[in-house]
């Protein structure tokens, strides 16, 4: 298993996670601009796929941002995710709202 290289801000974010031709509705508890844990609210355990797609709106901002992330670790109740591909303006809006968050 690989380490972080970039520090994760706590986060409340409500999400859409599609993964193997399903749309889950998830929740964002910390994130970064490698990755994200993300609670399950209502979805099976164990989905067979480890790559999926997300879609998340950062408060302040209208535009979703998509994302496709790896699976790299999961619980009962929390998956831990990898970001894989990130449109460049996507990634901009993200490490900015993350600069934004920072105290």
């Amino acid at each position: 298993m690989s380490k972080r290289t970039e520090a994760r801000v706590p986060c409340d974010i409500m999400l859409n996670k599609v993964q193997d031709g399903h749309k889950h509705i998830v929740r964002a508890t910390n994130i970064s601009l490698g990755g994200m844990r993300i609670q399950r609210l209502h979805e099976p355990l164990r989905l067979k796929s480890k790559r999926m797609r997300l879609e998340l709106a950062l408060s302040g901002d209208h535009e979703p941002i998509w994302v496709s992330a790896d699976k790299v670790y999961e619980s009962e109740d929390f998956v831990g995710l990898r970001f894989k591909h990130i449109s460049h303006a996507h990634f901009v809006k993200l490490r900015s709202w993350l600069g934004a968050q920072q105290p």
